[in-house]
């Protein structure tokens, strides 16, 4: 679950992957893929008002990201204002401030691996060389092959940041079998149960609304059957060459689906469960693909611990990632040798001063006595996905007091503690809620206003700031530092 807030302090008017609250004040904004977690305020009135009213102000993206999004009527209005990069090439992105200035930036767009569209971003200008990995998955010995990430002469290019998905970032991921190994594995266990009978389905599981485009693809390559998927999906993925030959929305076309939701617990004619999407009863084989469960003491590194069964042969899982594991970040971080790192993601369940210790671990390379200052976001900064709930923090340096609210279904995990309120404290009726929110949208500028900067800045500094009118944090929330590590030192620092 990403933790980062959006604005890239080094690129100054530049948000990633947040549009909302401080973020509204940005002049250029980029989104890396369509997962939740990415997409905080994307949709809210208050950043399509941005969008659609400001003539330089524009959201980029890859050619398939702005695809998925347009199939959504929410962006209808402002599709002239998102902008697809093309993959590889370096691109002028024009950065205007809000005084005026712009700064042409190179952006050059990265394929990551982790699901259709998804890109790291990585800037070049006068202020350095930044990346934004957004949410990755590349294998040990794959970023050499990345171009764009060397210069001319084929020497690693200085990146003098490094914003880094850190999601398998523990002792408890250390590896992953290869996608190649995943893909074996499923195909085994689909073709192992078709050819049983042939009243036997096959069901996937997927983590997430998109991401498991490639099982997709495999699966039609190596078993020469498409996978039936919903309509919405199929409205999508029928715009992608690649992923719409190993698809399809005819559901008697084939016994394997990825279609309307499923539960082995839907059996009522002995073993066997009733399929919507065919209208019969059928014998069905779950199988989900997944990262989460195959700890290190699950998963050793053999292709058999990368299965686990689980109700005879109701639930199949298998071990696959869109993410990369410890051993690939580590592969990543020490060919890059950036000069700074920090941390998107807080794995769960790791305190702060393990999280650092281990990427100090990571980001230690040989015959070097330099060590990247490595950097991690506060864990009092959290994001809802699965419910509409508020979650406090309170900003050390500005004694500022800032309500955080999204509203989402898609994300990449769920984890069961994120949406719960600490406290009562931590609680506002929605009256509050809906008075805050009003009282913002009217701030908004509106098309042709001669003091819009004025009233942007304003709106935005209002939905802020009004909380602390009507509650006061709890001490013990009045800790949102970001942490920084002094290499060589085994201590931090706070910002």
């Amino acid at each position: 679950m990403s933790c980062f807030e959006g604005r890239v302090k080094e690129l100054g008017s530049v948000s990633i992957d947040c549009f909302q609250y401080s973020n509204l004040q940005s002049t250029v904004y980029f989104l890396s893929h369509c997962h939740s977690d990415h997409m905080g305020g994307l949709r809210s009135e208050a950043f399509l008002k941005r969008l659609g009213i400001s003539n330089d102000i524009y959201l980029y993206c890859s050619e398939i990201t702005r695809l998925i999004l347009s199939a959504e009527n929410t962006f209808s209005e402002v599709l002239h204002k998102i902008k697809d990069l093309p993959l590889g090439a370096s691109n002028i992105v024009p950065i205007p401030d809000r005084d005026g200035f712009v700064d042409d930036v190179t952006v050059t767009l990265i394929p990551t691996g982790h699901c259709p569209g998804a890109v790291m971003f990585l800037f070049e200008g006068r202020v350095g060389r930044i990346l934004y990995t957004g949410d990755f998955r590349l294998s040990k010995g794959d970023t050499p092959k990345f171009r764009q990430l060397h210069y001319l002469d084929g020497t690693v290019k200085t990146i003098d940041k490094l914003y880094l998905d850190t999601t398998f970032l523990s002792y408890q991921y250390k590896e992953f079998p290869s996608r190649i190994d995943s893909f074996d594995i499923m195909c085994y266990h689909i073709t192992s149960w078709l050819d049983d009978s042939d009243d036997n389905h096959v069901y996937i599981q997927t983590p997430a609304k998109y991401g498991s485009e490639a099982l997709f693809i495999a699966v039609a390559k190596r078993l020469g059957s498409k996978v039936h998927v919903k309509e919405t999906a199929y409205d999508i993925y029928k715009n992608v060459a690649e992923i719409r030959e190993a698809v399809t929305f005819d559901s008697f076309s084939t016994r394997i689906h990825c279609c309307e939701p499923l539960k082995p617990t839907y059996r009522k004619d002995g073993d066997k469960l009733w399929m919507p999407c065919i209208g019969k009863w059928c014998n069905v084989r779950f199988i989900r693909p997944c990262a989460m469960t195959f700890k290190s003491g699950i998963y050793n590194g053999s292709l058999e611990s990368a299965v686990l069964k689980a109700n005879g042969q109701e639930l199949i899982r298998i071990c696959y990632s869109c993410h990369c594991s410890l051993r690939e970040l580590e592969d990543f971080i020490k060919y890059l040798k950036p000069k700074q790192i920090e941390a998107c993601v807080l794995p769960p369940g790791m305190a702060d001063t393990n999280i650092m210790q281990l990427l100090e671990e990571v980001s230690t390379w040989d015959n070097s006595s330099e060590r990247p200052v490595l950097t991690i976001p506060s864990r009092n900064m959290k994001r809802v996905t699965h419910a509409e709930n508020i979650t406090f923090c309170s900003d050390v340096a500005t004694k500022k007091v800032v309500v955080k609210t999204e509203i989402s279904s898609d994300a990449m995990f769920v984890e069961d503690d994120i949406a719960q309120a600490e406290d009562d404290d931590d609680v506002i009726s929605d009256s509050q809620k809906e008075i805050c929110r009003l009282v913002a949208e009217d701030l908004m500028p509106k098309s042709g206003d001669s003091d819009a900067d004025i009233r942007q800045s304003i709106s935005a500094t209002f939905l802020e700031n009004v909380i602390q009118l009507k509650k006061s944090v709890p001490s013990s929330k009045q800790n949102d530092q970001h942490y920084q590590f002094i290499p060589g030192t085994g201590t931090m620092e706070y910002d």
